[in-house]
């Protein structure tokens, strides 16, 4: 509990500035939502921030987006930037603690896996939220050396980072669950994907 308080109060923190430099439309966001197959289905985006992906989803043409986030404030952000998109909606807590009957078709996480940092209970949770047939994506808007290389220089305590590992090391406890079906890990882009068993 008290990692995901230093989580929390790491991005409350910068949910502000965040929330100023959306960017538009972007090329590497639109094929992570395409890599996710949302057309028509119901997406779970993971440390959703400001919402950033959950524009990406809607346009890609998933028929619900729920955004989950440990920090309360990008998630009142993300709730006024969409209070008028009737189907998403935002929750505060983290993705091992969503309760969902229905299940999702797919689940992206995008420019937050490192901030997540037992890897063991996000995969047990995706394979409980992901409905047999359903997608997730795990992406980086930048590559994996410049990523460790960031939060290192940034001084982000191994409380709110943690190395992103090759991804024959990340996909490991995937595996259990998932086929994983796409592996990039270059310079600018970094990602891994599947379907659920």
């Amino acid at each position: 509990m008290v990692l995901m308080n230093n989580i929390a109060a790491y991005f409350n923190g910068r949910a502000e500035e965040w929330a100023g430099c959306e960017p538009g439309a972007s090329p590497v966001q639109g094929a992570v939502a395409a890599l996710a197959d949302c057309a028509d289905g119901r997406v779970i985006d993971a440390g959703c921030g400001t919402g950033t992906m959950v524009a990406h989803c809607l346009t890609a043409g998933a028929r619900e987006v729920v955004g989950v986030d440990v920090a309360e404030e990008m998630v009142a952000r993300a709730r006024k930037r969409f209070a008028d998109e009737t189907h998403v909606r935002f929750i505060a807590c983290d993705i091992c603690d969503v309760a969902d009957e229905e299940g999702f078709d797919a689940l992206v996480i995008y420019n937050a896996y490192p901030h997540m940092l037992d890897k063991h209970a996000v995969v047990e949770a995706a394979a409980r939220l992901v409905v047999p047939g359903g997608r997730f994506v795990i992406a980086h808007g930048t590559g994996r050396d410049e990523i460790n290389r960031h939060h290192a220089k940034e001084h982000v305590s191994d409380t709110v980072s943690c190395e992103l590992r090759s991804i024959e090391e990340e996909i490991e406890p995937w595996k259990t669950y998932f086929d994983i079906d796409t592996m990039v890990d270059a310079p600018g882009f970094y990602a891994f994907a599947g379907r659920r068993k």
